[in-house]
């Protein structure tokens, strides 16, 4: 176990870190100049720098986050988070092949419990208001909020300050319960981070499950046990700094198809899928684009779970075009399936698409992230539409070099399947669990 303070302290130069990222930058403004009411409040907080208005803003954010934690019906086996749908997703897969260590889901509270804040009170650590003043650790939150602010911009500020707000939670419900596990998919979010440590603080063995590829910076995290989208994905976070004791990478062979050895057909269902930080405008010409192209006769749009662009469905309806068919509720292996060809910015789908025989194109400035996010163009994975223009012919002869299924390793494992690679990671948690037992 580890010094508390020194955690936290990793904890928040870790999430300020990751925050630089090009990609966070984006989607904070984003989401800001979609919101007026946030659009008002960042305007406000900029002209009350130098006042305590940010700190208690700041401070709502610590509330917030602590009252978001809502501890499970038990207090041992495996705990695991899921804040989005392909966290949990992730993670749901192995509930029912590992029973015995017992699941508890500490779930996200859209509004605050009375549970929570009666916890609060109760504290032992006093995080709370005491004769109508703040207390110590109160104080400390204004501090730390306010020297942050006077280097960073206050949404990295605010997300610093919610990790600790999450921290706290996290670790009351470690050092109270049994728990032989710590499960979790998300690693460079606030509550991910919190999570982690919270667990390491306790001796618990944190286990990662991806859903996705990893965006650097990636937070420096221990885990005992990480199943990572592919190698390339291991590769970084290798190099990023993470401890991690065993690795094991996705099965995919079970979604495996060859590239199309033939023509595509001269009639094409083209699947636009889309990342949180839509950029409407090269949206918008992306579809007038394929609208325009004689050989297709369908685009599917798929925006992401956590959709951003509050007018996309509005635009969608305006364009009064039959072939223009939005989607969410079927499984991405659906639409993928349903798409001869798969367009996308920054997303993994793209990994998707190509392992199962769907040629796939990267737009550029699709969303809001850096050029080529993961790399797929620049290491030939995948073929680039803003480079070599919207051509289908042209792109099935890409994925046709004798070489491609050699990077498709790099970011695809075609070799195991999903199952084999689930039951050496069970075998892998179950041992991890007994050690904790044992050792409790």
């Amino acid at each position: 176990m580890e010094n508390d303070h020194f955690l936290l302290i990793r904890g928040v130069k870790s999430i300020l870190r990751c925050d630089e990222a090009e990609v966070v930058r984006g989607i904070a403004h984003y989401v800001v100049l979609q919101h007026r009411s946030l659009r008002l409040l960042s305007a406000l907080i900029e002209r009350t720098r130098d006042t305590p208005i940010p700190g208690a803003i700041a401070l709502v954010g610590w509330l917030r986050s602590y009252l978001a934690v809502r501890p499970g019906d038990r207090c041992d086996g495996a705990a695991w988070i899921a804040r989005l749908g392909n966290e949990r997703r992730a993670i749901e897969k192995l509930l029912g092949l590992v029973p015995e260590p017992g699941w508890t889901e500490l779930k996200f509270n859209s509004l605050p419990s009375v549970a929570g804040l009666s916890a609060l009170v109760r504290n032992r650590r006093g995080y709370a208001l005491r004769n109508g003043r703040p207390t110590a650790p109160v104080r400390r939150i204004f501090r730390i909020a306010r020297l942050l602010h006077r280097r960073h911009e206050f949404y990295k500020v605010l997300r610093a300050i919610e990790l600790i707000g999450y921290y706290t939670h996290y670790l009351e419900v470690f050092q109270n319960g049994r728990f032989g596990l710590a499960v979790m998919s998300s690693h460079s979010s606030p509550h991910g981070i919190a999570f982690n440590l919270a667990a390491r603080k306790c001796g618990v063995p944190a286990v990662l499950i991806t859903h996705g590829m990893p965006v650097r910076p990636v937070a420096r995290l221990s885990y005992d046990l990480a199943v990572v989208h592919c190698d390339a994905a291991r590769q970084t976070y290798l190099k990023e700094g993470c401890k991690i004791d065993r690795i094991l990478v996705h099965g995919r062979r079970q979604h495996h198809a060859p590239m199309p050895a033939g023509p595509l057909p001269e009639r094409l269902s083209v699947g636009v899928f889309l990342c949180k930080d839509v950029n409407e405008k090269r949206l918008c010409e992306v579809i007038e684009g394929l609208l325009c192209d004689r050989r297709v006769s369908r685009i599917i749009v798929r925006p992401h779970p956590k959709n951003l662009w509050l007018g996309l469905d509005a635009w969608i309806v305006s364009r009064n075009d039959a072939r223009i068919c939005r989607t969410l509720s079927s499984p991405v292996v659906s639409d993928v399936e349903a798409s001869d060809i798969v367009l996308a910015g920054n997303s993994s789908v793209l990994v998707d698409a190509v392992t199962a025989g769907r040629p796939g194109g990267y737009v550029l400035g699709l969303d809001h992230g850096s050029p080529d996010l993961h790399a797929f163009v620049a290491r030939g994975l995948i073929y680039s539409i803003d480079e070599l223009g919207f051509d289908p012919d042209a792109m099935l002869r890409f994925y046709q070099r004798p070489d491609w299924s050699t990077v498709l390793r790099l970011f695809a494992n075609v070799d195991e399947d999903e199952v084999s690679v689930t039951r050496r990671a069970i075998a892998i948690m179950r041992e991890l669990a007994v050690s904790q037992r044992s050792t409790g």
